[in-house]
């Protein structure tokens, strides 16, 4: 059973004090005579029985003044079950995001008789290695039939959107979320994923928010969806605020406008010394094709400038300064490559995206701070590049940011002034035919089992490839990176001679793919009794993927990280009289088509001329994402990669 925790860095531990006041909101939280809940799933370790939380944008006027805009609450009462539950809940960990501010914190068990144990002396706060706080309380004891109940209270600042999640993997009897503000300040919400709609009221001079939710069930994280974005949630946002006669509207086209210029401007003075420099890099004295151009830019400006962190400048570097020192920091580095492009004439855009693995952006709610994730975008190509993502090359950027909504930037000419234009789009995604690997086994004497593989990696398997190589500086973590990657356990395998081309970033581009090349021996892989040979076929048809997996219930999706081809070829040289005894396993035809578009499919057949048996298998998946009939022929495809990986080829003499 995993522990009701979070794993965490820590770094220095400090007392905790201070009191949550939650029932201000909710009266009935927090009772003087606590009683534990009794209703609930009984077979479930606990269940979380009350669970609210409360977005109250009426601050003070001396936190308004340190850009506090607003307070968050939570409460949450957890009921323990079993005794299993009661043993897995022995810490607490909360993380705070960096715009928030620890107000006040309480925490108590309940137990049975309604007695309680104050847990304030057990609580400490935590700074994390990436500068957010943690809170932590340790080292306590429930039993079955006990509650855990805390509060919390938070400032937050310069943030007005954001996303509550009222599901998890425990099932939760009630929910509520309450956002309260001013009037002068209005919002707007989305709810998700079956989460029930926002309803609206006025009380004095404020309007408040409310959603109230039963009966959650819980919902497991799976290895085949990103799990947060699947949640019951709601999102929302500040659409505007009133002051006097005046009224600020929060839209994504301001947000372009403040984001987007400062990104794309460039200086007179910027423009003659990045001209300079153009003259310098010898690529382009030769005519290319746009989309090789784009890579040897990229290549060319990551290859040959630092990023480091903002902190190490005084002020914000100009291009002029950038070029000299050959060192920037992100926006630095998104201003330099945006720059070159254009002087090239190259039409790019910018894309402000967020990530797969959480709540993606709406064109409806301006989160600017979700917003933090920066592309640059080539509508010729319809493809996009990460500037600061220095392990990354064209077409190829984090697969995390890809098939997701983004904020598209560009300017255009209206008249004599430059206007910007925003619209939204989902990120591209590189045909999954660049992302293809292949491996070609040959055993040439099944008494001698050696066999010579050459395997090749492109696209997406490249990149991470050759970024793993890029950092391996010694030998032990080369032959690290080869053992991952060479078929067969190592204790079924050793390794006679392995050599690697193309392994690390160059000007050539990432449809030339990573060449690895092996010997290795398998003596166990091989066993003959009688006049029966049976070879180990699993590790070369399917690698090391671990296919034990459960596919998702409805309705939720199959995802993969990207789109992605694989084609695998044995050949094997039979002693005299011998053939295939179970064809039958080696012949597969799963696939699926919508429309003209081949979506995904795995086919395996064996063939043999005269004494030489070849075996070919190939497989793909030319989309993310998997629902419907498409998910249905996934589940079907796992079930045979799981049966191949076990696949054991059978030869019997006639």
């Amino acid at each position: 059973m995993k522990r009701f925790i979070c794993s965490i860095i820590a770094a220095a531990l400090t007392p905790l004090f201070a009191a949550a006041q939650i029932n201000t909101y909710f009266p009935d939280t927090w009772k003087d005579k606590p009683q534990p809940e009794t209703v609930g799933p009984q077979q479930a370790p606990y269940f979380i029985t009350d669970y609210k939380i409360v977005r109250d944008f009426n601050t003070s006027a001396r936190d308004k003044a340190d850009a506090v805009s607003h307070y968050r609450s939570v409460y949450k009462k957890v009921h323990i079950n079993t005794q299993a539950g009661a043993d897995s809940l022995t810490q607490l960990v909360l993380t705070l995001e960096t715009d928030e501010a620890l107000r006040g914190f309480r925490i108590r068990v309940i137990a049975p008789d309604g007695s309680s144990a104050n847990l304030t002396d057990q609580t400490r706060t935590l700074k994390l290695n990436d500068g957010r706080q943690a809170i932590v309380v340790n080292g306590f004891r429930t039993q079955a039939g006990f509650d855990l109940e805390y509060e919390l209270s938070l400032k937050v600042q310069y943030n007005y959107a954001g996303s509550e999640i009222t599901q998890s993997a425990i099932a939760t009897a009630a929910a509520d979320f309450m956002l309260v503000a001013p009037k002068d300040l209005r919002f707007r919400f989305s709810s998700v994923n079956g989460a029930p709609a926002v309803h609206d009221s006025i009380s004095g001079n404020s309007r408040i928010h409310r959603l109230h939710s039963t009966q959650i069930p819980a919902l497991l994280p799976n290895d085949l969806f990103y799990y947060l974005p699947q949640l019951q949630r709601v999102d929302f946002s500040m659409e505007s605020a009133i002051s006097g006669r005046d009224t600020t509207r929060l839209t994504w086209q301001r947000f372009a406008e403040e984001n987007y210029i400062p990104f794309v401007a460039v200086s007179k003075a910027e423009f003659k010394q990045l001209e300079k420099e153009l003259d310098r890099w010898p690529f382009l004295k030769q005519r290319r094709q746009e989309s090789q151009l784009i890579y040897l830019i990229e290549q060319y400006i990551k290859s040959n400038y630092k990023l480091v962190s903002p902190a190490e400048f005084f002020e914000q570097p100009d291009l002029t300064t950038i070029i000299r020192r050959k060192q920037t920091d992100n926006v630095g580095m998104v201003r330099l490559m945006n720059a070159v492009y254009y002087m090239l004439g190259i039409p790019v855009n910018i894309l402000f995206t967020s990530t797969r693995d959480t709540v993606p952006l709406n064109e409806n709610l301006v989160n600017q701070a979700a917003a933090k994730n920066v592309l640059l975008y080539f509508p010729t190509q319809q493809q996009a590049l990460a500037p600061t993502e220095m392990t990354t090359r064209y077409p190829c950027y984090p697969a995390l940011w890809t098939s997701i909504p983004a904020l598209r930037c560009r300017d255009t000419l209206i008249g004599t002034e430059n206007k910007v234009l925003t619209s939204f789009i989902t990120t591209p995604v590189p045909p999954y035919t660049l992302s293809s690997s292949t491996l070609e086994a040959t055993l040439a004497d099944v008494t001698n089992p050696v066999w010579q593989v050459t395997q090749s990696y492109g696209g997406y398997a490249a990149t991470n490839i050759k970024s793993a190589f890029g950092k391996a500086t010694t030998e032990e973590l080369r032959s690290g990176i080869f053992n991952a990657l060479l078929p067969f356990a190592p204790g079924m395998r050793k390794p006679v001679s392995v050599q690697a081309q193309n392994e690390t970033f160059t000007p050539a581009p990432l449809d030339k793919p990573v060449v690895i090349t092996s010997t290795l021996q398998t003596p166990s892989a091989v066993v003959q009794d009688g006049n029966t040979i049976t070879i180990e076929t699993g590790p070369l048809l399917t690698g090391k993927q671990d296919y034990q997996l459960e596919m998702p219930d409805n309705p939720y999706p199959v995802e993969i990280a990207f789109p992605y081809y694989q084609e695998r070829r044995l050949h094997i040289d039979l002693p005299a009289g011998y053939t295939l005894a179970n064809k039958a396993d080696f012949t597969v035809d799963i696939s699926r088509t919508e429309g003209a578009k081949p979506v995904m499919g795995l086919k395996m057949r064996s063939e043999q001329e005269n004494n030489r048996l070849h075996i070919y298998t190939i497989e793909w998946y030319s989309q993310p994402v998997f629902t419907g009939a498409a998910k249905e022929t996934f589940g079907q495809m796992l079930e045979q990669l799981k049966r191949s990986k076990q696949l054991r080829l059978v030869l019997k003499k006639q």
